[in-house]
C-alpha cells in the first residue's frame, strides 16, 4: 500500500461470511422500538379487603434525556413487545458487525509501530 494513499473501506475487500450473515439479518428485521414494557396489577384495599385491578400495561423509554411513560392497551403491549425484541436483536447484530469491522481493519491495514 502506498504510504501517501489513504485507504477506503472498499480496500478491505469482501466482507467475511459472518459479516454478510449479519447484513442479511439486518435486512430481515421488521419493526423496532426502544424501551421497556411493564405489565402490573393495581392492588387496593377497599373495606378491609384486597381488590385487584388491571393488569395495566406501560411503556417507558428515554427520549431527549427525558423519561417518557405511556399507558398501553393489551394489543399495543404485545406489538411493542415484539418490536422491542427486534430492536435488541438488531443492537446485538450491530455490535457484532462493529467488532468484525474493527478486527478486519486492525488486521489488514498497517498501523503504528510499537516501541516495546
Amino acid at each position: 500500500m502506498n504510504p501517501t494513499h489513504l485507504p477506503s473501506l472498499s480496500d478491505l475487500g469482501t466482507p467475511p461470511p459472518a459479516y454478510r450473515h449479519c447484513q442479511s439479518r439486518i435486512g430481515q428485521t421488521s419493526w423496532i422500538c426502544q424501551g421497556t414494557l411493564v405489565c402490573r396489577p393495581l392492588i387496593r384495599r377497599v373495606a378491609g379487603r384486597k381488590l385487584i385491578k388491571g393488569p395495566y400495561y406501560l411503556w417507558t423509554s428515554k427520549i431527549k434525556s427525558k423519561t417518557v411513560c405511556l399507558a398501553l392497551s393489551k394489543a399495543q403491549y404485545h406489538l411493542l413487545a415484539q418490536a422491542i425484541i427486534n430492536n435488541r436483536r438488531l443492537q446485538r447484530t450491530l455490535q457484532s458487525m462493529q467488532a468484525l469491522t474493527l478486527k478486519t481493519i486492525l488486521k489488514k491495514v498497517p498501523g503504528v509501530t510499537k516501541r516495546k
